[in-house]
This record gives structure tokens, sequence and C-alpha cells, in this order.
């Protein structure tokens, strides 16, 4: 008896998919208060579509996943700290659902929001 060896196929996660888990984990960061497109056009688009994934963009190019984050974050805490932080977030819990790892992990910073105690 002979044994057939079974190529399993191809696993293909779309951009879509990666972005999503991106948003959760940066919604989910200490200091992250919202996330923003990266100009005013993008910001239209994303809200009359009413996009799930707001302020993400992910990029696969020969099997590197490249993010990028464009992020508001609490006026107060140190903007480094937070970023650092939400690379690190992010870059977890990608490789960990999808199980490849992350090239990149780019935070642009598009705003502070201040919160007021007393509203």
């Amino acid at each position: 008896m002979t044994q057939e060896q079974v190529i399993p196929g191809d696993i293909h996660i779309a951009p879509a998919v990666i972005a999503a888990i991106a948003s959760r984990a940066a919604l989910q960061s200490y200091g992250v208060v919202g996330m923003t497109m990266p100009n005013l056009a993008s910001e239209v688009a994303a809200v009359l579509s009413r996009d799930v994934h707001r302020g993400v963009e992910v990029t696969v190019n020969n099997g590197e996943i490249t993010i990028d984050l464009y992020v508001i974050i609490e006026y107060g805490t140190r903007i480094a700290t937070v970023a650092n932080s939400l690379i690190n977030a992010v870059r977890y819990q990608v490789e960990k659902t999808v199980g490849s790892p992350v090239a990149q992990v780019n935070v642009h910073v598009q705003g502070l929001r201040v919160t007021h105690p007393d509203s």
C-alpha cells in the first residue's frame, strides 16, 4: 500500500478581516479614544458606508502584513507610550488570531480629545 500525500490547500485572509481585528485591539488600548481616517474624503466615505474598521489600512505584500492606524488619543497621556502600547497590542492580537507575522504597525496620531470629568 502506498500512502497518498494530501496537500491541504491555501488559506487566504482578506485585509478587511485583519483590519477588523486591528481596529478592535486598537480601541481597547489605553489612551485611544477613537479612530479616524487619514483625510476628509476617506472620512466621509467611511461614515456613509458605516465602515466597521474605520481608521485602519492593511497592506499585504508577499506575505508581509503592514498595518496603518489613524487614531485619536486622550489628552494628557504620553503619546509615545500610548503609541508603543498600541503597536504591541495590535501586533500581538493580529499575529495570535491570523497566525502570520506582522511586519510593521504604523501609528498616525490624528488628534487629541479632551474629556471633561464634569460632563
